[in-house]
């Protein structure tokens, strides 16, 4: 019994350093996937290296249909599990808002920190800047700039350091 008959986003784990070998084989099957990189400086023992890494590790987003989801794994042989909710019965479905608001991160080049641990607060709305209409948790803030968590749920969290004069209690 298939448990979406149209696109939503899955959350797909992949091994280690797979992250580029899948995407490019979800593109060849004409799959509407989604892994952000970015890029990060690494010293090595003579010199430095400009690497360009996944933001989430060993996680590969992929916007198509139950069935199609199914097929991907079981009829292409990709090395995929999909990431399960919470209870585990289902599995886990990003939300088009969130991944929006993923997106928009990953592309406008802000430095952010991936977040394993946060706190609770108000849920706060970005009005002006190139990240307006994104929407997040306050986590903490002073009187020039404000730490926002913005969540993939179940799967990560985003700290942003943003102005506090953009946000607004949403």
């Amino acid at each position: 019994m298939p448990y979406y008959t149209s696109n939503v986003w899955f959350a797909a784990r992949v091994r280690r350093n797979q992250e580029r070998i899948i995407k490019n084989k979800l593109e060849q099957l004409g799959v509407e996937n989604y892994v952000p990189f970015k890029k990060e400086i690494r010293k090595r023992n003579d010199r430095t290296v400009e690497l360009w890494m996944p933001v989430i590790p060993n996680v590969v987003f992929i916007y198509t249909d139950f069935n199609t989801g199914i097929s991907i794994a079981n009829d292409y042989g990709l090395k995929i599990s999909y990431i399960k909710t919470i209870d585990g019965k289902r599995l886990l479905v990003v939300p088009q808002k969130q991944m929006d608001d993923f997106k928009l991160i990953c592309e406008s080049g802000i430095e952010c920190t991936l977040e394993q641990n946060f706190e609770s607060g108000d849920r706060v709305k970005v009005v002006d800047g190139y990240l307006k209409g994104l929407e997040g948790e306050l986590i903490s803030t002073n009187k020039d700039k404000s730490k926002l968590l913005v969540k993939l749920d179940g799967i990560a969290a985003f700290k942003l350091v943003v102005p506090t004069n953009i946000l607004s209690k949403s």
